[in-house]
């Protein structure tokens, strides 16, 4: 059975895998409640399918970009539950596994993150046999990104409705959009992403694996 957790924005998100078959997924807005909300709801999917945390095998992780207090605690759970099992454990781009839930074969894909002040964590995707990346990740502003864009390509990720109307307004036509429920990352797609590198040989090493951080961390005043 692999676990997969993604803790890289205020969206979080579980997922069980056996054998390549998703068994169960949970979504939800956690704001910046990772820490006390992360346990109770695996906890809580566990008990849905029926299973303890002794029947986990592997873990997989989103390793952002994303939000730095966010990223810490899923990666801190994810090594943590990796050493007390001595499972493997694969970290996953966010922003690769964004790209691999739309599997549009003709299109550039440009997944989002929400980095703040009006800047993004981007990279360009596309999506032949499998996901295929074909630039690193960057922090961009919509301007940045859509200079780049020749060709109709596909944006998903943090799209609200101002996002998606500076993209129209320089793309036009050329711009591609899925649905909301589309675009909201599934940790589904994660744990599929890592249960193809598991069965190819691949895993992480659990003390070298770090989060991805593209943006600066919040200062909180008092």
């Amino acid at each position: 059975m692999l676990l997969a957790i993604d803790t890289a924005t205020t969206i979080s998100g579980l997922a069980l895998c056996d054998k390549g078959e998703l068994l169960a997924e949970c979504t939800w807005a956690s704001g910046r409640h990772h820490s006390a909300q992360l346990m109770p709801q695996l906890d809580l999917l566990l008990r849905h399918v029926g299973i303890g945390h002794e029947s986990l095998r592997a873990v997989a992780v989103a390793l952002g970009p994303g939000s730095w207090s966010g990223l810490r605690v899923g990666l801190s759970v994810a090594k943590g539950l990796a050493l007390a099992g001595d499972m493997p454990i694969i970290g996953v781009s966010s922003l690769e596994a964004l790209a691999y839930q739309q599997q549009r074969r003709s299109l550039p894909i440009y997944p989002l993150i929400r980095l703040g002040r009006d800047r993004f964590a981007c990279a360009e995707f596309a999506f032949g046999s499998g996901i295929e990346r074909r630039g690193p990740d960057r922090n961009v502003s919509v301007d940045e990104i859509c200079a780049e864009v020749i060709d109709r390509a596909l944006f998903c990720g943090d799209l609200n409705d101002d996002v998606r109307g500076q993209i129209l307004t320089i793309l036009g036509e050329r711009a591609i959009f899925p649905s909301p429920a589309a675009t909201l990352r599934r940790p589904g797609f994660l744990a599929e992403l890592a249960w193809l590198r598991l069965q190819g040989g691949e895993c992480d090493d659990i003390v070298a694996l770090e989060p991805v951080y593209l943006g600066d961390a919040v200062k909180v005043t008092r």
